[in-house]
């Protein structure tokens, strides 16, 4: 694939992976307030899923669309240099945490200190396990 073709492939992944993310949010919104009816807790949580789903889909829109020999996301100069495919499934994860754990009637601080360590610790195993 040439340079041009693969910027615009890179385009087309990051347009459509906006629309998945408002999408999944809307979604994650909608059932937490269904299920928890706390717009402060429901719309923070929804927010991390989003942005979770937003990071995960561009990585792997990348990893399936763009040759193998392309260079990674992160040595991309306006990227940031960090593992989007691990930072966006393991703020998916936590928020989807969140909002089933507060939907199961558990209290917010543990349910908070669950996400928050299903975040880091999925972040740091899967920064390792996953492909850049």
């Amino acid at each position: 694939m040439s340079n041009e073709a693969a910027v615009e492939t890179l385009h087309t992944v990051d347009d459509r992976s906006k629309i998945v993310a408002v999408l999944s949010t809307a979604a994650a919104f909608g059932a937490g307030m269904l299920a928890i009816g706390d717009i402060e807790f429901v719309s923070i949580a929804a927010a991390a899923f989003g942005i979770g789903v937003r990071f995960a889909s561009v990585w792997a829109g990348v990893r399936a669309f763009v040759d193998d020999d392309a260079v990674t996301i992160a040595d991309q100069p306006s990227a940031g240099s960090f593992h989007h495919g691990a930072t966006g499934v393991a703020l998916a994860a936590a928020g989807a945490t969140a909002l089933v754990g507060r939907s199961l009637g558990v209290e917010v601080v543990p349910i908070a200190v669950a996400a928050a360590a299903v975040g880091v610790v999925g972040f740091l195993g899967l920064s390792v396990l996953l492909p850049d």
